[in-house]
């Protein structure tokens, strides 16, 4: 299945880089898979990295909003603008995104 948006947005979130423009992240509304087999949600982080747009997987709605978050944490974390302390939530380093405990040690 090939996405061309993120659909209804449900959720954003503006997050800032000094150097750059304001990063956009953008949740779209689970929806379910083509074959009813489980549901996916929709994501893209607009000004950081490739900017492509991706989804999450899961058995339901709420699964597929959950997994996308973490991935979304997981992109923002890992990226060299956090780890260098640049990317920020209203003046923190702390997102507000969830990770999976294998990078825990990454988000503040």
């Amino acid at each position: 299945m090939k996405l061309t948006s993120v659909g209804t947005v449900i959720a954003q979130r503006e997050l800032s880089v000094p150097t750059k423009a304001t990063v956009s992240v953008v949740i779209g509304k689970p929806e379910a898979y083509p074959d009813g087999n489980g549901y996916y949600c929709p994501y893209q982080i607009l000004g950081l990295g490739e900017q492509k747009l991706r989804s999450a997987g899961g058995q339901d709605t709420v699964q597929a909003l959950i997994l996308a978050l973490r991935a979304v944490g997981v992109v923002l974390y890992t990226s060299q603008e956090a780890k260098e302390g640049l990317l920020t939530w209203n003046g923190n380093t702390d997102l507000g995104f969830p990770v999976p405990d294998s990078i825990r040690d990454l988000a503040p």
